[in-house]
């Protein structure tokens, strides 16, 4: 017999009170579903403590489909890709080289002076991320490089 999955066993002990009965009532479904959502959990590898009644209704359709082995967890097809225009990408990282001391607000408001993206259409967490995963996060320590302060007007347009 195989293993069972730590995460597919948490995720099945939330659903035991679903899973358990051999018949649901019209809206009993929900109604368990809305009591196990306001219950306090201890999730593994969280800190967290409430689960969403979206998530748990998710679980409980795919344990009814797959099974136990359906609630393990799964590396996500697209981990380490940029979602964002590869235009984007190359204007942050342009950026941050330019001079590693710009800030992420720093970038993103170079990039919406300058027309590249448009205003709210960026993340600072998304550039965090695509920083990060460029190695370009952090200052360097000892940098000479001046610091650079946000434009109030006649910012860079190109």
């Amino acid at each position: 017999m195989d293993p069972i999955d730590r995460l597919a066993l948490f995720r099945l002990a939330v659903l035991g009170p679903l899973i358990s009965r051999d018949h649901l009532a019209r809206g009993e479904l929900q109604h368990l579903i809305r009591e196990l959502a306001q219950r306090p959990y201890d999730i593994p590898g969280s800190r967290r403590q409430r689960i969403g009644e979206k998530t748990i209704e998710a679980w409980y359709y795919i344990w009814r489909k797959h099974g136990v082995a359906g609630l393990a967890a799964k590396r996500r097809a697209d981990r380490g890709q940029s979602r964002m225009a590869v235009k984007w990408q190359d204007a942050i990282l342009a950026a941050k080289r330019e001079n590693p001391r710009r800030s992420i607000r720093q970038i993103l408001r170079l990039m919406e002076a300058g027309g590249i993206v448009a205003r709210g259409a960026l993340s600072r967490s998304a550039i965090h991320r695509l920083l990060k995963q460029h190695g370009l996060s952090r200052v360097p320590q000892g940098s000479s490089l001046p610091e650079e302060y946000p434009c109030l007007s006649g910012c860079l347009t190109s």
